[in-house]
């Protein structure tokens, strides 16, 4: 979550020649860079848990720092900042901790979180907004899936910065290899035990060179963190640590940082406690100082009792010499973001910066603008969806030629024209997704996983992370229980026979090839061939060569808004729409009828996915629901699914070629006058006569 020691020690030098200035309200600017985060719940279990990550890098490499949370890259648009922050959303439900270079390479490296898993995220383009995606390690999961104790840290002298993560009890570090290409997984040690996995604090508490690990540790049979302690670095990764006992708190602690406060030469600890359900101001800003020994318990400082205070960071914000404290109030009435000044002997006085503001792991120093002084970030909990920006404009009231600010590497015009460029154009690449060969090819409103094997999409991501198609490989094969996993896909064309699974995702009955904008797929078998089409803003499938001996489908079987929600879910056809109807599969209601085209489309999602038969007929197409469970639509998880040529009793129709197109269109539509506004968009793309 936070910066390397030696980034903090950069900022300090480059500050420091700056007289102090005020640190009032007026100073500061506010930017919300996003107010449409989404949280980890809205794609995965639990649906209450939010993103915990939070850290900053040149991403996309035009010379300005860039913003990473949860799956989300917010690209800094440069100048003011005030202008929109482009956003690029990774492909998976992670939480991404860690923007780093682990690998020497122009592109960027991220760090992701879905625990057990720990992922490293490597850019395919300089400009950060394509990845590939690699287990690196495993550690056991948390109470709430995922870390909220992180840091990026030199453990070990030498060669690059340690990842320390705290999990289920446990502190772990993970080191980057030599070779990350040929490393299958990085080496991951635990350092020490009987922990929280709340915030970690790194310094050299002993001043014997090495860096040393503060932190909060339950007392046994107790949930919470009350006991603050010290772990010992021996100068290598064998664990357990040896572990001193700080100081004891009547509330959980949250955040931990190090750094000193008072001029005496030494570390203090800081830390913020928390409360939940936070409906009193009885949580603690304190801080410790230590004995004549450091392996004693130290002496605790209050600095205020508020509401809970789950952020913290410490710097010299005002330039004066000594290190300064920012904290936000999780909860209260006033949620104030604050900044508390000290005067060198560790007495602090408040400065409110801003209010209203709810933070959580936020409030965090970082030099976004490139100008010498240090900004804020922000992410939220409760009010999740938005992300925070502070602006330090107190520079600009300096005397003129104080502060020169530094020149960008690439201009910001230059450098957003760029992003967008690279954005409209088609790329592709190859991965690895559910243990299957694939090919990924990017568009300017969709990622498509294309099974090489199978021959048909296993996820089809819009623009706002959300996977329509969701494809699983297990459970396998079990009726209603793979309406959740391995019976999703699109188009899925060929069932039963010796071509069965052809045009399915997870199946290994078709050879397939990228040729520009196009993918060419063949069965094994030679009776069947088809290529899809990409552009901008959808797909067209050719089926040039169908077996004359079996009929097919054209089906989508997926989760429309990345999530299966009959009751929140709806959809549309040429004979009419929106419908909020929710004809159960595995209760045998299907609605049949002659469709030329069909959307789905989620409440909560600002998009839909259409699917459209270019040659009319007279077949039957079918919607409906299939739940994962006896409970049928009523089940915790399944699919949607949508079908040209399939009769309501599962017979295939279609026969010889046919084209389909399939697309995003970028609105919902919750009304009829949308509904007609949409079936006029089709007509003019793609039904002309």
């Amino acid at each position: 979550m936070k910066r390397p020691l030696q980034y903090i020690v950069l900022l300090l030098l480059l500050t420091e020649s700056l007289p102090a200035t005020p640190m009032d309200a007026s100073d500061w600017t506010y930017i919300p860079i996003d107010d449409a985060k989404q949280k980890w719940g809205d794609w995965d279990k639990p649906e209450w848990l939010r993103y915990f990550g939070l850290d900053f890098g040149d991403v996309d490499r035009d010379g300005n720092i860039d913003i990473v949370s949860g799956r989300y890259i917010y690209h800094n648009p440069g100048g003011s900042m005030e202008k929109p922050w482009p956003r690029t959303v990774l492909d998976d439900n992670v939480d991404a901790i860690f923007a780093i270079d682990a690998d020497g390479d122009p592109h960027a490296d991220i760090i992701a979180q879905a625990l057990p898993n720990i992922y490293w995220y490597e850019a395919l383009d300089e400009e950060g907004t394509r990845f590939s995606r690699k287990v690196i390690s495993t550690i056991p999961p948390t109470g709430h899936v995922n870390s909220q104790g992180f840091e990026k840290a030199q453990i070990l002298s030498g060669g690059l910065l340690e990842l320390v993560i705290a999990s289920n009890g446990n502190i772990y570090c993970i080191a980057i290899p030599e070779d990350t290409d040929s490393a299958e997984k990085w080496p991951t040690h635990l350092i020490a035990r009987n922990t929280s996995d709340e915030g970690i604090g790194v310094g050299d508490i002993d001043e014997d060179g090495d860096l040393d690990i503060a932190c909060g540790r339950r007392p046994e049979g107790e949930n919470e963190p009350l006991i603050l302690v010290w772990y010992e670095n021996p100068g290598n990764v064998k664990g357990p640590w040896q572990d001193y006992v700080i100081g004891r708190t009547e509330k959980p602690i949250d955040r931990v940082e190090l750094g000193d406060l008072n001029g005496d030469g030494h570390l203090e600890i800081v830390l913020s406690q928390e409360r939940y359900p936070g409906l009193e101001p009885d949580g603690k800003l304190l801080w410790f100082s230590r004995q004549e020994s450091i392996h004693q318990e130290w002496e605790k400082h209050s600095i205020v009792t508020q509401y809970s205070m789950n952020n913290l960071d410490l710097a010299d914000i005002d330039r004066d010499g000594d290190v300064d404290i920012i904290t936000n109030e999780h909860k209260g009435p006033r949620l104030e973001t604050q900044l508390w000044m000290n005067d060198g002997q560790a007495h602090f006085t408040k400065h409110v910066l801003d209010t209203g503001k709810e933070n959580h792991l936020g409030t965090q120093f970082v030099d976004l603008d490139g100008d010498g002084d240090l900004d804020v970030a922000g992410c939220a909990w409760d009010h999740y969806r938005w992300m925070h920006v502070w602006r330090n404009d107190a520079v600009k009231s300096l005397s003129e030629g104080s502060i020169v600010r530094k020149p960008r590497r690439t201009a910001t015009a230059v450098a957003e024209k760029k992003l967008g460029e690279q954005r409209e154009k088609l790329r592709a690449t190859r991965t690895v997704y559910e243990e299957t060969p694939h090919f990924v090819v990017y568009t300017k409103t969709a990622t498509y996983y294309y099974d090489i094997k199978g021959g048909g999409f296993s996820r089809i991501i819009d623009r706002y992370g959300n996977d329509w198609v969701s494809f699983k490989r297990n459970p396998w094969g079990q009726y209603p229980a793979s309406a959740a996993s391995a019976f999703r896909g699109l188009p899925n064309c060929v069932w039963n026979g010796h071509d069965d699974g052809a045009g399915h995702p997870g199946h290994s009955k078709c050879t397939s090839r990228l040729r520009g904008n196009r993918i060419i797929t063949q069965s094994l078998s030679g009776k069947w061939r088809w290529s899809w089409e990409f552009f901008d803003d959808h797909a067209v499938l050719d089926v040039a060569k169908a077996d004359p001996e079996r009929k097919y489908w054209f089906l989508y079987e997926g989760t429309p808004g990345g999530v299966f929600e009959p009751a929140n879910s709806y959809f549309g056809t040429s004979n009419g729409g929106p419908s909020s109807e929710q004809p159960d599969f595995y209760g045998g209601r299907v609605l049949g009828d002659r469709f030329q085209w069909m959307y789905a489309g989620n409440k909560d999602v600002k998009t839909v996915l259409y699917m459209l038969q270019l040659q009319e007929d007279n077949l039957t197409d079918v919607i409906s629901y299939l739940g994962n469970s006896e409970s049928g639509i009523q089940s915790e998880n399944g699919m949607t699914v949508f079908g040209f040529g399939r009769t309501t009793d599962t017979k295939p129709l279609l026969t010889g070629p046919n084209r389909f197109v399939i697309g995003f269109y970028p609105e919902s539509i919750t009304d009829a006058s949308q509904h007609v506004k949409f079936a006029e968009y089709l007509k003019q793309r793609f039904i002309k006569k």
